[in-house]
Parts: C-alpha cells; sequence; structure tokens
C-alpha cells in the first residue's frame, strides 16, 4: 500500500464547529489557521521512512515564480480539459501560509504555465477545477521552479501530490492540535510507529545537537486506535515531517489524522 497524503488549510473563518470551541481564547484572538494532514500507507521496514515526502523544497528567503505542466495536453485550463487548476499550500512573499489556486495552460497542458503569485515554499497540490475531459489528472502534473526543478507532483490518474513536510512560517508559531493515529488493518496484529519529526533553526545548523526532535506515536496489539495529544509548540522556520515504522517484523497498514494550529506572533 503505497504513502499517500492529503493536506488542506482553513482560513480562521472556515473553522468551526468542536475544533473552535476548543481552541483557547487568547489563541482564538491571534485568527490561526489550521493545517489538516490525513496520512495512509503501510509500514514496510523497522526503518523510519518519510511519508508522502516531497521531491524537493525550496529552501527560499525571497519568493519566485513557480511553474505547472503535465505530461498530457488534454491537462488544461479550458471546458474541454481535465485538470484545470490546483490549490498550491505554501509559504508566499508575506511569510503567509495560505493555500492559493493556480491554473493550467488554457490550450495545451504540456506547455509550462507560470503562476501568478509568488511562492518561498511549496507544500503540496491538489487539484480543485475539472473540465468535461476527466475528474482526475491525465498525465503527471509538475509542480516547478522556473529552472524545472520538480517540488512535488501529482500523479496520472490522481488528484493529490505527493508532500507532506512542511514548515512554520518566519514571524509564526504552531501548535499540534490533535489528532487520530489508527491500524487500517488488523491482519498482522503487529502494530505501527508513526514519528511527528521536528527540526527547528538552530537544529538544522547541526551544532553540538543534543538529539533527533521527534513525538513517537505508537498503535498496535489490543490497540486499535490512539489519540495524538494536543499542545506541542514549534518555533517559526521548524520543519515538521511524519515517518513510519513497523513494531515488529510485519507489514501493517496506517491511517493518521492531524490538525496543526499556525499562527503569526
Amino acid at each position: 500500500m503505497a504513502d499517500l497524503c492529503r493536506m488542506r488549510l482553513q482560513e480562521f473563518a472556515d473553522i468551526g464547529g468542536g475544533i473552535l470551541e476548543q481552541i483557547p481564547l487568547d489563541i482564538r484572538a491571534q485568527r490561526p489557521k489550521i493545517l489538516n494532514i490525513h496520512l495512509t500507507g503501510a509500514s514496510t521496514d523497522g526503518n523510519f521512512t518519510e511519508i508522502s515526502a516531497p521531491t524537493a523544497v525550496l529552501g527560499l528567503s525571497t519568493a519566485v515564480v513557480i511553474e505547472t505542466n503535465s505530461a498530457a495536453a488534454l491537462d488544461k485550463n479550458h471546458d474541454d480539459g481535465a485538470v484545470r487548476a490546483q490549490e498550491f499550500i505554501g509559504i508566499d512573499e508575506n511569510d503567509e501560509i495560505l493555500g492559493r489556486q493556480e491554473v493550467m495552460h488554457p490550450t495545451n497542458g504540456q506547455t509550462d504555465q507560470a503562476t501568478t503569485n509568488l511562492y518561498k515554499e511549496i507544500f503540496h497540490s491538489f487539484a480543485v477545477l475539472f473540465g468535461t475531459g476527466g475528474k482526475n489528472a491525465e498525465g503527471q502534473i509538475d509542480i516547478s521552479t522556473i529552472a524545472d526543478a520538480i517540488q512535488v507532483s501529482i500523479p496520472i490518474a490522481k488528484n493529490e501530490s505527493n508532500g507532506s513536510r512542511f514548515k512554520v512560517p518566519d514571524n509564526h508559531v504552531c501548535m499540534l492540535f490533535g489528532g487520530i493515529l489508527s491500524r487500517a488493518s488488523v491482519a498482522t496484529d503487529e502494530g505501527v510507529k508513526i514519528r511527528i519529526q521536528y527540526v527547528d533553526a538552530i537544529d538544522a545548523v547541526g551544532v553540538d545537537s543534543v538529539a533527533l526532535n521527534y513525538i513517537e506515536l505508537v498503535v498496535g496489539g489490543i490497540h486499535v486506535q490512539v489519540d495524538v495529544p494536543k499542545g506541542h509548540m514549534f518555533e517559526s522556520g521548524t520543519w515538521i515531517s511524519f515517518h513510519r515504522s513497523w513494531v515488529a517484523d510485519l507489514s501493517e497498514n496506517y491511517d493518521i489524522k492531524l490538525n496543526f494550529l499556525i499562527w503569526r506572533k
């Protein structure tokens, strides 16, 4: 079972129900955004392998134009196209984490289409607008730099890209706001380990690092599901990624849903 990622960013105005009521009032006053990440796949070995890793990261201090194109001409921004537009989740020139719609080329998806917006990072992309040509990508859709360095891609016949790793923007903080880890199957009854790994700006320097920073979650045995605790804080500049491993020497499917609150200091 291949690792898959679904990522969505909700503005404060779109947060409702029980989640809004659980946000402390002082944080609510900052109008945080919430990043929802849903990961599924299988633990295939005893190593902690990154789940749905991006192809590359920009790592820029100055925002740039991004290009998108498809291996199929039909992925075009036209009524008879397949995928007409995507939503990028990333960081813009103002150090805001956001979701922005970017269109494909109007007549031929194989032609590079430059974005109208600037980005310092691209974490993930998913199709949001379709024509009569289909509801999934007709060819692999690449999100790249002008120099053709691919960041993430939507595979053929899918509408969600790789890429689950994200960065807390400058002048922002982030809080892990709970989630659920489940075993998607219990055939082997051996369990799964998930690590939420975080590397802040000081850790990234690599000088006198105390230890690898991570939160480890384990589900297995009689436990089919565990709650992810709320409250862990991440500073601006921190990269957060997700890694999976088996508990014993047998593969098991996993399913984890996570919420992260992000707001400007």
